[in-house]
């Protein structure tokens, strides 16, 4: 038997994702398998057996099968189980045979005997007997035959073992040689061949051909499950998307088939699950059908428990029953069924109760009645040892208030989540709701739970459990909940700046009841101070609230409000205290908004970074565009190429649409623009700069205006225009007295650049000062650099070149897009001083670091000054001219080259220098250009390197 476990690998072919005339999505080893089985098959028969869990597409491989087949002319021959047929000797058996039995009469008189004798009742043949008449029987076809046999373990046990038999001589024996006619019998003269292709589910019978090949059906890959999920088109946001991907674990049929819905969560939230469907629960609807009433009742207990743990399961089972031997009865026949499995795990007190497929756990609560779940309920709530997991089951069973039950289900919602136990805390939330007999505690409990959807993406659902509360019912606390969570809904962003006092209102008159939500309150308002560029009443009010409620001068919360609103005011460096440790993910997060908005990206990537995936780890979906757009900010200056942070400002825009936050879809379009100016995409730049500028007024965030300003800005500079470059980029500048924020502070270095060819280094000097004497108390290193380079561009003549050497210093090649412009900047300004010679290695630098980036019309430019200074093509290096090293390159570059294409590091080749690791990055720079190389691997090519 060849064995293959196949369902894991990406598919390469043209529809790897997309669906054919079977259904089948993906699957493209299985594919491969069915077309070289075929292939195959007229010549010499064969046997291929697909395995796998219910739901995992083996009917999908199968119809495949038959519809290839057919269309090749071979005969196509099916059988299935069906209800009521288990205990009807030979009865799928002849349901395959039957097309063929018009032919039994070709057949010797023995096995036409045998098969009269099978399928009239008269008498029983053997299994394998039958086998051999029926193989005989198929080969009297004119044509090559499939059969195609599913549900193999379901079948009656005589058709099974026939099937067993006959797929033993289909994959042992040519049909040909073994269905000879014999002419003394008046047999007739087919010679078509037999193959087979049988389905059953992982755990049945051993495959049935030691001649055939054996598949089992995988998980589908998450680039094949995500189109699936898309297709089916059950879910409509971005976080159900992921908790039905989480939930389905890659099986075929529940991507398609599993959703939230639109109603309460239900009975399967209690232990992370999504409800069944009726198509879902059919896949179990045999095994639950085929068990004894006890086995029955302990799986409907296990599958409803929110305890795994077996003693648990076994005392509410025995509650139903009566006594304890019946049900560790029921669940000796299950772990025999290899329905579920007894585990010991080391720190687990007492063995567990694990399903081998948990996706039967939903589809046990379809098939059982409501009655009976309710009775389950009923018996775990009063045996379950966890307080919160019975008050789960009690809840479900109690129609009136009872403010008791639902402060434990309170509790059941607190602690860290994994991204389905997000259902069990909201589930646990409703609940609790249900069970409030005072509407203000009912309400807080709905809006808790609809926060937290919110925060995990599931915006239908924060919307549903909004609905359902009346405002007139709050009080105090409750208004100013539902203040926050109206933030975060949909369509709020557009309220005017009386919502701003309304924050610092509600955040004062809370602040004794709950430490957290005042700061929420007021980092709502601030950002709102941010987006919608308000005056100076309102950022002034809510820094004094901010000042009151602060626990100190670097307090996480309280540095985020600060630099939303003025981030020159935050102390350097922006570090909360104490530090935040990795386990502390809010604070973290707070920390990683801190340094992002003060321009501190070094210290913000990796924080970012880490935040984002925590984030992604417990389904918090609805945060990732806030640590995704600013990873782009990070990357456009850190990366040192572009298409990492073309890659999240399109990840940041589709989730921030799919989570319903348009004003975050609007900021990863503006950075979306940015980078496509930056790469030279023109007409990219400037249909994202009208989404934005769209966006703005519909959300009414004017400061979003200054994203589409810099991406047009861009867009002008790049194509030449560079009078029309600094008009809008003075226009970011037009009011000295509105803080400066991250775009004015880019802006600058663009505006620096722009104004010597428009003519405008007056007006621009005064800009460039103004912002340096703003900068003066401290700023972040980039910032820092990008003010030295503003200065050195607009420097008179006699204080450029120190100007320019100043930003040049070491350490700029952090920032390759700031590198890039200032050796640009420098090799220029030597041209136009007629330091020819000199001019070269900062313009040929500039011109590598821009192509490495992927700006091509910045690398132009580059190469043309470089050419304007006479460094002509041919007097560059050519591919085998390897001697004339020693005239292109220094000494000291020379060993450099020599090192870096034997494969060392630069830390490495610093060591043995005794150079820093920045200085041989500057040097590498200045050689590539030089040598006509872009990589190491052509450095090592020139010089011979292996």
């Amino acid at each position: 038997m060849i064995s293959a476990h196949v369902g894991t690998a990406e598919g390469t072919g043209p529809d790897a994702t997309g669906p054919d005339a079977s259904g089948l999505v993906g699957r493209e080893r299985e594919r491969e398998l069915v077309a070289s089985f075929l292939t195959g098959l007229p010549a010499s028969g064969g046997v291929l057996h697909l395995s796998g869990a219910p739901g995992t597409g083996k009917s999908a491989v199968l119809r495949l099968a038959a519809a290839e087949a057919a269309g090749q002319g071979i005969r196509v021959l099916s059988a299935a189980w069906a209800p009521g047929e288990e205990e009807v000797t030979y009865a799928a058996l002849h349901g395959l045979l039957r097309p063929a039995l018009t032919r039994a009469g070709d057949l010797p008189d023995r096995e036409r005997a045998l098969v009269r004798a099978a399928f009239t009742g008269s008498t029983v043949p053997g299994p394998a007997e039958l086998a051999a008449a029926g193989l005989r029987l198929l080969a009297t076809l004119p044509e090559p035959v499939l059969l195609c046999v599913d549900d193999l373990e379901r079948l009656d046990a005589a058709s099974r073992a026939a099937l067993l038999a006959l797929a033993g001589l289909c994959g042992s024996t040519p049909t040909g040689s073994a269905s000879g006619a014999d002419s003394a019998s008046g047999s007739g003269s087919g010679s078509g061949s037999v193959g087979m292709i049988v389905a059953e589910r992982t755990g049945g019978d051993s495959p049935p051909s030691p001649h055939g090949v054996a598949v089992t059906l995988g998980p589908l890959p998450d680039a094949h499950a995500g189109s699936l999920v898309a297709r089916a088109g059950r879910v409509t946001g971005y976080g159900e998307e992921q908790l039905v991907l989480a939930v389905a674990r890659g099986n075929p049929l529940a991507l398609t088939e599993l959703s939230l819905g639109g109603g309460p969560l239900g009975d399967a939230a209690g232990f992370g699950m999504l409800p069944a469907t009726p198509r879902l629960a059919e896949a179990y609807a045999y095994d639950w059908a085929t068990l004894s009433a006890p086995a029955r009742e302990v799986l409907l207990t296990a599958a409803l428990s929110a305890s795994p743990c077996t003693r648990d399961i076994l005392r509410a089972s025995g509650i139903l029953f009566g006594g304890d031997d019946t049900a560790r009865a029921g669940l000796s026949e299950l772990v025999a069924r290899g329905l579920v499995v007894e585990a010991v795990d080391e720190g687990v007190e007492g063995p567990r109760v694990l399903f081998r497929e948990p996706l039967m756990r939903p589809a046990v609560l379809w098939l059982a009645s409501a009655a009976r779940r309710l009775a389950v309920h009923a018996a775990l709530g009063r045996s379950l040892g966890s307080p919160a997991h019975a008050a789960w089951h009690a809840a479900q069973c109690v129609a009136g208030p009872d403010e008791e039950l639902a402060e434990r289900l309170d509790r059941l919602a607190d602690g860290s989540r994994s991204i389905t136990e997000v259902l069990v805390a909201l589930a646990a939330l409703e609940g609790a709701a249900r069970l409030s007999a005072d509407p203000e505690r009912r309400a807080v409990r709905l809006l808790r739970a609809a926060e937290l959807a919110g925060d995990h993406g599931l915006v239908d659902q924060a919307l549903r459990l909004v609905r359902q509360i009346d405002p007139t019912e709050l009080g105090t606390f409750g208004r100013a909940l539902l203040l926050r969570v109206h933030d975060l809904l949909p369509g709020s962003s557009a309220a005017g700046r009386e919502r701003i006092v309304e924050l610092c209102e509600a955040a004062r008159a809370v602040t004794a009841q709950d430490p957290v939500l005042p700061r929420k309150l007021l980092l709502a308002a601030a950002r709102r101070c941010r987006w919608q560029q308000v005056g100076p009443r309102e950022r002034d009010l809510v820094l004094h609230t901010a000042e009151e409620l602060r626990a100190g001068p670097r307090d996480g919360w309280y540095l985020v409000v600060l630099s939303l609103i003025d981030p020159l005011r935050v102390p350097r460096p922006p570090v909360p205290q104490p530090v935040p440790r990795p386990a502390e993910v809010e604070g973290r997060s707070l920390f990683s908004q801190v340094t992002t908005l003060t321009v501190d990206f070094e210290l913000a990537e990796p924080l970012l970074k880490e935040v984002e995936g925590a984030f992604r780890a417990v389904g918090r979906y609805g945060q990732l565009p806030l640590m995704l757009v600013p990873r782009t900010m990070c990357q456009i200056w850190l990366g040192t190429q572009w298409d990492s942070a073309l890659a999240l400002a399109e990840e940041s825009r589709m989730i921030a649409e799919r989570t319903g936050q348009q004003d975050w879809a609007a900021r990863a379009t503006g950075m979306l623009a940015i980078v496509a100016a930056l790469r030279g995409e023109h007409d990219r730049a400037s249909e994202g700069a009208a989404e934005v500028e769209e966006s703005s007024l519909r959300l009414g965030q004017s400061r979003q205006l200054s994203l589409a300003v810099l991406a047009r800005a861009l867009t002008a500079s790049g194509t030449g225009r560079y009078a029309e470059a600094y008009v809008r980029l003075r226009s970011l500048f037009a009011d000295p007295r509105t803080p400066y924020a991250f775009e004015q502070f880019w802006g600058l270095a663009f505006l620096a650049e722009a104004a010597l060819p428009a003519g405008e280094q007056a007006d621009a000097r005064t800009v460039v000062d103004h912002v340096a004497e703003l900068t003066q108390a401290g700023c972040s290193p980039l910032l820092e650099r990008i003010v030295a380079y503003a200065e050195a561009v607009l420097a008179p003549d006699g204080e450029a070149e120190e100007r320019y050497r100043r930003v040049l210093r070491p350490g700029i090649e952090v920032w390759p897009l700031l590198h890039g412009m200032s050796q640009f900047g420098y090799g220029a300004w030597l041209r136009r001083r007629r330091r020819v010679t000199e001019s070269r290695t900062p313009l040929s630098a500039a011109e590598s670091l821009f192509r490495t980036l992927g700006a091509p019309s910045r690398a132009e430019q580059a190469a043309s000054e470089l050419r304007a200074t006479g460094w002509a093509a041919e007097e560059q290096p050519a591919e085998d001219d390897t001697d004339d090293f020693s005239r292109l390159l220094s000494p000291q570059q020379l060993t450099i080259a020599r090192l870096a294409a034997r494969g060392l590091s630069n830390r490495a080749i610093g060591e043995q220098l005794r150079l820093s690791p920045r200085t041989v990055a500057s040097h590498l720079y200045q050689i590539f250009p030089k040598l006509g190389v872009s990589s190491r691997a052509q450095l090592a090519a020139r010089f011979g390197a292996d």
